[in-house]
C-alpha cells in the first residue's frame, strides 16, 4: 500500500504549493467566476485501487488470506457543477477509471494442483463511473478556495466476468458488474487568468461485495472469502 501513501503525499504537497501560489498572487483572477450558476469541465487523474477482503473461518486451524496489491492506473471524465450558494455546490462527475490489481493466492507452486499463472494474477477492471457529490467550499482566499466533497456513486465494471462460466480453476477471476460506493475528497480550486484549475485527492470505498464465488462451493480459491470490496485513492486534476 506504499503507492497509496506516495500518491497522497504527492497530492497534498502539490495542492499546498498551488494554493500558496494562488494566495500570494496579487491579481484576483476570474472575479465573476463564482457567480455562474452552472459550470462544466473535465478531469484527468491517477489511481491506486486495492480491496478490503473479509474471510470466513477455515476448517484446518490456519487462516486463508489473499494478497491484493494496487497497481498505478489512470482515469478521465467530465463534470457538471451547479452552484447553490457561495459555500455549497452539487457536482456530477462521470468518468472512466482503468484499474489494475495484482492478486496472489496463498498456495505453493510446489503443489502440482497450482501453477504460477493460477497463483498470481493481474486483474484489470474498467469502471464506468457515475458519482454525484456535495461540495463544501471555504471562502475564497485571493486566487485559492479549499474544499471538501462527499459523493455516492454507481459504477459499472464493463470488463466484469460475472456471467462467464469459467472461474478461478481455469484462471478467470470473476467480479460483479455493478458496484455502489461512497467517496470523500479534499482539494483546492485555483483561479488562473483564463480558467479554474483544481487538484484533489479522493478516497473510494465500495459498499457492495464484488467477488463472484467459483461454481464449486468448495473451491480452494473462493471458499473462505466472505466479501471483497474495492478501496482506492484517486489523484485528480480538474479544468473548468
Amino acid at each position: 500500500m506504499n503507492l497509496r501513501y506516495s500518491l497522497f503525499f504527492l497530492a497534498i504537497t502539490f495542492c499546498s504549493v498551488v494554493s500558496l501560489h494562488g494566495q500570494f498572487d496579487k491579481i484576483e483572477n476570474l472575479k465573476e467566476d463564482d457567480s455562474k450558476r452552472i459550470r462544466f469541465g473535465y478531469y484527468l487523474g491517477l489511481n491506486a485501487v486495492g480491496a478490503k477482503v473479509d474471510y470466513l473461518p477455515t476448517n484446518y486451524g490456519t487462516s486463508f488470506r489473499i494478497s491484493v496489491k494496487p497497481k498505478p492506473s489512470f482515469d478521465v471524465g467530465l463534470l457538471a457543477d451547479y452552484r447553490i450558494n457561495e459555500f455549497l455546490n452539487i457536482r456530477f462527475h462521470p468518468g472512466v477509471a482503468f484499474v489494475e490489481r495484482e492478486i496472489r493466492f496463498p498456495f505453493s507452486e510446489k503443489d502440482p494442483s497450482f501453477t504460477k499463472a493460477l497463483i498470481e494474477r493481474i486483474v484489470k477492471s474498467n469502471y464506468v463511473r457515475f458519482p454525484v457529490a456535495i461540495k463544501l467550499n471555504t471562502r475564497r482566499i485571493r486566487n485559492a478556495r479549499p474544499f471538501v466533497m462527499g459523493s455516492v456513486s454507481y459504477n459499472i465494471n464493463i470488463t466484469s466476468e460475472e456471467t462467464n462460466s469459467e472461474d478461478n480453476s481455469s484462471g478467470t477471476f470473476r467480479m460483479k458488474r455493478d458496484v455502489y460506493a461512497w467517496e470523500f475528497a479534499v482539494g483546492t480550486d485555483v483561479y488562473l487568468p483564463y480558467f479554474k484549475f483544481t487538484t484533489s485527492v479522493h478516497g473510494f470505498f465500495a459498499l457492495s461485495n464484488e467477488i463472484v464465488p467459483d461454481e464449486n462451493i468448495n473451491s480452494a480459491y473462493t471458499r473462505y472469502i466472505s466479501s471483497m470490496k474495492s478501496r482506492g485513492i484517486f489523484l485528480r486534476f480538474t479544468f473548468e
